[in-house]
């Protein structure tokens, strides 16, 4: 369960990943079986699929043999009888509450941290101006700090900001580029300032290679002091 939203999912949601994945699986048993099926339980699970992309069908079946395979047993139980099945339900229910206890963990410890991994060499010369961890106010946060919005700053704009922080700082303050999920971040490609090499052109070059991301891989994964 530990494991889970560090190597596997961080958004995982157990229930939904395993009545999706089963669904998957007997659909795929039921094109190579000769057994007759029953159609209003066909029918049902066809609803129950129809309602979700693809994509995220895929997401749940990887998510769910990559659990299989640190723990057989709950394929076992999933495919059991109902006293069984009702076993899974409640190891699955303690795991997500492990799992968001685990998540819930890592970012509290990291919260004195996270400014200082913010700086691209903290033991020269940290963030300016400086924040502190018991800093109660927002205003220096953010898109109005200008090292911390050049690392928000969607990665297609970081080299309109390195060319005129002042004018991109502005647009994103004002919502006229916008950040939401669907770009990324800038401090999720290598360089210092973050994305500052970045190839339109061959956008993997890079990615997932910010200093920022290694700092705090290092912080959660090894230990507090190995992350600088």
């Amino acid at each position: 369960a530990r494991w889970i939203p560090r190597a596997i999912d961080m958004f995982c949601n157990l229930n939904d990943t395993f009545r999706i994945a089963m669904l998957m699986e007997e659909e795929e048993a039921y094109k190579v079986s000769s057994r007759s099926e029953d159609e209003d339980v066909k029918a049902q699970q066809d609803q129950v699929l129809s309602h979700v992309s693809k994509d995220i069908q895929e997401r749940h079946m990887q998510n769910y043999s990559k659990i299989l395979l640190g723990a057989p047993y709950l394929h076992t139980l999933a495919h059991g009888n109902l006293k069984q099945q009702a076993e899974l339900h409640a190891i699955l229910a303690e795991m997500q509450a492990i799992m968001g206890q685990v998540c819930s963990d890592d970012t509290s410890h990291l919260k004195n941290c996270i400014a200082q991994y913010a700086a691209p060499d903290p033991s020269d010369k940290g963030l300016e101006p400086p924040i502190y961890a018991d800093n109660k106010s927002r205003a220096l946060l953010g898109v109005n700090h200008p090292q911390l919005t050049a690392m928000l700053c969607p990665i297609k704009h970081a080299k309109a900001y390195h060319e005129d922080p002042t004018k991109v700082q502005a647009k994103l303050q004002n919502g006229v580029i916008k950040i939401h999920s669907a770009v990324w971040p800038a401090f999720i490609y290598e360089g210092s300032p973050p994305g500052k090499d970045f190839d339109p052109d061959n956008v993997q070059e890079g990615f997932l290679k910010g200093y920022y991301l290694k700092q705090v891989f290092r912080h959660i994964f090894t230990s507090p002091s190995s992350a600088l």
